[in-house]
């Protein structure tokens, strides 16, 4: 399942479609595709959210522990790649109060990126090198928010994933938006020169790079 039909799957999930919130909303992406399966669509986060000017989705600044919105008000509150940034204590009760009944409480987060066998290989000494620079709640994320507990019963979730085709220069871009790789430059880490042709790897050629969306899904109590 890619992830534009798991999100599919969970807007389909609440008893009402009057409103969703994404949470730590970003650029809004979320937001916006919720917006035509909802008749109000809101994206919030604490800093300033740039919308397209044709957009419905109405961004909100305001903190996930302190939400703007009326109690039993939202049908659809998700995150996503952001409740590790929260205070968590905060926003489950914040979530708890603004759900309706049967309404749909979703924390999701991108899972450990897979490559071929001989890209990673070839790619472990920067990846040992930026290891130390990773956040500390890094295997949190990783994990899919293990242990998260929320009031309302638990949602089996089918399996998601982001697929992306790129070759090594693209890969080289995707790494360079990692957290790690940018706090080890900052720290003036000097990364390895990569030896491709030991792993006889063409560095024009393509190949398959992918995450797991994963996360839990709650349906808060009638």
């Amino acid at each position: 399942m890619t992830p534009e039909q798991f999100l599919s799957w969970l807007a389909a999930l609440p008893l009402h479609k009057d409103t969703s919130v994404e949470c730590g909303a970003g650029n809004a992406e979320i937001a916006q595709f919720l917006a035509s399966s909802f008749a109000k669509s809101y994206a919030v986060d604490i800093n300033p959210i740039s919308l397209p000017p044709d957009t419905s989705v109405k961004a909100i600044c305001a903190d996930a522990g302190a939400l703007p919105f009326n109690d039993a008000s939202v049908d659809l509150l998700i995150s996503m790649q952001a409740l590790h940034h929260f205070d968590v204590s905060k926003h489950l009760d914040e979530a708890h109060r603004v759900l309706r009944g049967g309404g749909i409480f979703a924390a999701l987060c991108w899972g450990e990126i897979s490559l071929p066998d001989d890209i990673r290989r070839a790619y472990t000494p920067i990846f040992d090198a930026i290891a130390p620079y990773w956040e500390a709640n890094r295997p949190v994320v990783l994990s899919g928010y293990e242990g998260l507990e929320f009031a309302g019963c638990s949602i089996d979730r089918p399996r998601a994933q982001m697929h992306v085709q790129c070759n090594l220069d693209k890969l080289e871009e995707i790494m360079a938006t990692w957290s790690a790789v940018q706090n080890a430059v900052g720290a003036g880490v000097a990364f390895p020169d990569l030896d491709l042709e030991v792993f006889d790897i063409d560095e024009e050629a393509e190949f398959d790079v992918c995450w797991p969306l994963i996360g839990p899904v709650f349906r808060k109590s009638t």
